[in-house]
């Protein structure tokens, strides 16, 4: 009997618990055709344009998650308050967006997209990535509902996220040269799934100077935010940076990063938090000696 997709929805939607989600899925028997079914109906809100259409995203992306994606890029459907609003998107193992990122507005009337993004996706070559002000004067329906869903299986993602602030000058290149080397590596060697569910993100923001800006140098440990399994430090770095070695800049990098590290292991110490920093610190530093050792490969390379 063919596989009604409205009424497949409809069951997912209705599953109280990831258990009950699991047992109807597995329930349905064929796993190739209800995943045929649930990617071809993902497809069709990916580029959600209200509240119950990302609802919708959210619970497929569950149900994928535990029949499997198949020969299609796995995605997760996240939503999470980023200090000033909420957002929702998808992203993959990599920690790469995919499909449409949006800012949301709550008001009287309900939940309210604003100047949403488009992440290209490998599955969908013929679409390219857009940016908010393709969508500014899109006027998006409201959508009475309590909250924005979040997925509840998601896969672990690397959990340190390092942004740039500063300008476009020879110190914010620099930085942002160093940085995706660095998170590259990071990639490469963590194991976030190995670790515990205590830390989901290591937030380690990088500041660079530019004309007008508050000066600071060094490191500044932030907050610990148990809420939302985060933690958060940020990086200060000076006019002369740029004009270091590339061993001091490393180096400027590894010992503030590690400094960090102590910081929240320090914190997971005090309030007893079940999380293996061990682990987590031994893959941080197999990933900083990879990455002093491909820069010492570019160092005499160069010389060559």
């Amino acid at each position: 009997m063919p596989l009604k997709p409205a009424l497949l929805l409809k069951q997912i939607a209705a599953q109280t618990s990831l258990e009950s989600l699991e047992a109807y899925l597995k329930s349905l028997r064929n796993t190739a055709q209800v995943r045929r079914t649930l990617l071809d109906e993902l497809a069709k809100v990916v580029e959600y344009d209200n509240a119950d259409e990302w609802a919708a995203a959210v619970r497929i992306c569950e149900a994928l998650a535990i029949v499997g994606w198949g020969d299609r890029e796995r995605v997760d459907a996240i939503s999470r308050f980023n200090g000033d609003c909420w957002e929702t998107y998808f992203v993959n193992g990599s920690d790469e967006y995919r499909f449409r990122f949006g800012g949301w507005t709550k008001r009287k009337a309900g939940w309210v997209l604003v100047n949403p993004e488009y992440y290209a996706s490998p599955d969908f070559p013929d679409v390219p990535s857009k940016s908010w002000e393709e969508f500014a004067r899109c006027k998006f329906p409201a959508v009475k509902c309590p909250k924005l869903l979040s997925q509840r299986n998601c896969q672990k993602q690397m959990p340190f996220v390092m942004g740039v602030c500063g300008d476009f000058g020879p110190v914010s290149q620099c930085v942002e040269s160093l940085q995706r080397e660095l998170v590259a590596q990071l990639m490469r060697s963590m194991r976030p799934a190995e670790y515990g569910d205590a830390l989901e993100h290591f937030y380690f923001e990088l500041h660079c100077p530019y004309p007008g800006a508050t000066r600071s140098y060094g490191l500044k440990i932030g907050a610990w935010n148990a809420k939302q399994r985060a933690f958060y430090c940020d990086l200060f770095f000076d006019d002369d940076f740029a004009g270091l070695t590339r061993a001091r800049q490393q180096a400027y990098f590894i010992d503030n990063l590690n400094a960090a590290i102590d910081a929240l292991e320090s914190k997971f110490k005090q309030r007893r938090i079940d999380y293996d920093i061990g682990r987590f610190r031994a893959d941080v530093s197999s990933a900083l000696q990879a990455w002093q050792r491909a820069g010492a490969r570019k160092k005499r390379t160069r010389g060559t």
